[in-house]
């Protein structure tokens, strides 16, 4: 289970989301192996779908509540990273899908545009009281007048290896994003053979005859599989994922 919350002024957002599935010698963003990250399995074409509810809360106190359908396609996979692109439609009926413009990602997330600076070190995360050695990943990219620090907490044995992550945004928008793993090791059946987090175990077929299997992943990443239909204990869900080869 991993907890994510999103900060900006003058309202604040919390988004709580649960998701199946992201100390050595640090190492660069970009020598992150492409296994260890969800798409680094899948080929250009591949995609996956999720329904994501999000509750925000006002200075007022006043809540609202805002229902998406997202879709992210893998556009390209290269030896650092890929490139995806979502498109987004609301729960409305005159709703019109909305699409970004293409992302490219390294393997640990960050985005590849403006003047980057890496720094490493050694850190420590706690989950239900237990203490996990992290290399801890700071990168500072600078876009025009926009500034984007991202700390990232990762341990290559520990899946989904992104165990805590902090973004903060300076420029004309301020914002800030926490997300940390709250539970390890959950585990997953997927016809007759169970699954460990973060290692998926050979597809099956499911009841509705879809080839697939568990994934634990960060939520910050898309689903590489998810069950169709199945519904999370956060207020997220998981439609799909499709996968050119299946």
């Amino acid at each position: 289970m991993i907890a994510a919350h999103s900060g900006t002024l003058p309202a604040r957002l919390l988004l709580i989301v649960s998701t199946l599935a992201p100390c050595p010698a640090a190492a660069p963003a970009e020598d992150i192996p492409r296994e260890q990250h969800p798409w680094g399995r899948f080929a250009a074409g591949s995609w996956s779908r999720l329904r994501v509810i999000v509750e925000s809360v006002g200075e007022n106190q006043q809540k609202t509540k805002r229902e998406q359908l997202v879709t992210t396609r893998l556009l390209k996979v290269d030896e650092h990273g890929v490139t995806l692109q979502t498109e987004t439609v609301g729960a409305g009926k005159n709703d019109k899908p909305q699409k970004s413009k293409p992302v490219t990602l390294n393997w640990d997330g960050t985005r590849r545009d403006g003047r980057r600076n890496e720094r490493l070190s050694l850190g420590e995360v706690k989950i239900l009281g237990q203490s996990h050695t992290c290399q801890t990943h700071t990168i500072t990219r600078v876009v025009d007048a926009v500034t984007v620090t991202t700390k990232s907490w990762y341990s290559p044995d520990t899946a989904p290896h992104f165990l805590k992550q902090l973004v903060r945004v300076r420029g004309p928008k301020p914002r800030h994003t926490a997300r940390d793993v709250t539970r390890l090791k959950r585990r997953g059946r997927w016809g007759k053979t169970p699954s460990r987090a973060g290692k998926p175990g050979p597809l099956s077929p499911t009841p509705r005859g879809v080839p697939g299997c568990w994934n634990f992943t960060a939520p910050w990443f898309p689903v590489a599989w998810s069950r169709q239909g199945r519904t999370t204990r956060s207020r997220q869900r998981q439609d799909r994922h499709h996968h050119p080869d299946s």
